[in-house]
């Protein structure tokens, strides 16, 4: 009699197992999503791929919280400085070359590159003369790979579960429209209620994104405006709002420029979600000595920029 053949436990990388701590230290799988740049849907199948291989449960999961089970809690007590040793192990193999040298590719949103982006790589250069650096302004998501791009700079959430994200900065928004638009459409009032917010006109983005609040309850909804205008330039979009043509999601730093020429919208019930900004890179054993130096200088002198863009 033939015996069944077992199929193989799913192998665990040591991404997955970075995750598991992510979720163990945050103690939410949305938090570690937040926190790593990864959907949440990857971050729960890498813990259950670890949970798989290793044969035990890690979590305990309610709709209420996350615990550690007790195997759980033995695997971070002992993964936990590993990893951490295994990280000091790898910043020295990459910090050989003293000098970062090469070609460094980068790609970022077209505004957002220009006013953050670009002025502070124009210092990175100057600091590294052996580098040379080409900055790709574009709104597409190119393929890293494909490309040959060393860093991408995105809006999250990041999907892609091949690329390694670290958040770079923080945005806040505002909604925003003529004060002609506010008298003719909402009476005067300064302020938008959900359900008119996705039927009255609207400059979108393009393509066209949903905009995202949170509900007092904590309740994240995604909405998709009634776009009048749409445009991938936000510059633009603010000139379209002044000409009344719908309520501008845009910015907290470019809606002040404005003044008087457009009135900030309160959301009744709600607040818009900040946008998150990420560096994205291909995931690789070694990262180059020019690239680990761009990101350093990127989280050191864009995000003290962000406030005026």
């Amino acid at each position: 009699m033939t015996g069944m053949i077992r199929e193989p436990a799913p192998r665990a990388t040591l991404d997955d197992v970075r995750l598991v701590l992510e979720v163990a230290r945050l103690g939410s799988f949305v938090a570690a999503s937040r926190r790593t740049g990864v959907p949440t849907s990857t971050v729960s199948r890498a813990v259950a791929r670890v949970e798989e291989a290793l044969g035990v449960r890690l979590l305990h999961r309610t709709s209420r919280r996350l615990a550690l089970t007790e195997e759980g809690t033995r695997l971070v007590a002992r993964a936990s400085p590993l990893y951490a040793e295994l990280e000091a192990v790898m910043d020295g193999a990459i910090d050989r070359d003293p000098e970062p040298a090469g070609r460094l590719r980068i790609t970022a949103p077209v505004v957002t590159g220009a006013s953050l982006i670009a002025p502070a790589l124009v210092g990175f250069a100057a600091r590294y003369p052996r580098v040379e650096v080409e900055l790709r302004l574009t709104n597409a998501v190119l393929s890293l790979v494909d490309e040959e791009i060393d860093i991408g700079i995105r809006s999250g959430p990041i999907r892609d579960a091949e690329l390694i994200a670290r958040r770079l900065l923080t945005m806040e928004y505002l909604l925003a429209a003529s004060p002609a638009f506010v008298r003719d459409h909402l009476r005067g009032r300064p302020r938008v209620t959900i359900k008119a917010l996705t039927a009255l006109p609207a400059i979108a983005g393009s393509p066209q994104g949903p905009w995202r609040v949170r509900r007092r309850d904590g309740s994240i909804d995604e909405l998709r405006p009634r776009a009048h205008f749409a445009v991938n330039d936000p510059r633009v979009a603010i000139e379209a709002a002044r000409a009344g043509l719908g309520i501008v999601r845009a910015p907290v730093a470019l809606i002040a420029r404005e003044g008087a020429a457009l009135t900030p919208l309160a959301l009744t019930g709600a607040t818009l979600e900040p946008a998150e900004l990420f560096a994205v890179y291909p995931s690789r054993h070694l990262v180059p000595a020019r690239v680990r130096a761009a990101l350093d200088w990127l989280f050191a002198h864009v995000a003290p920029r962000a406030g005026g863009l």
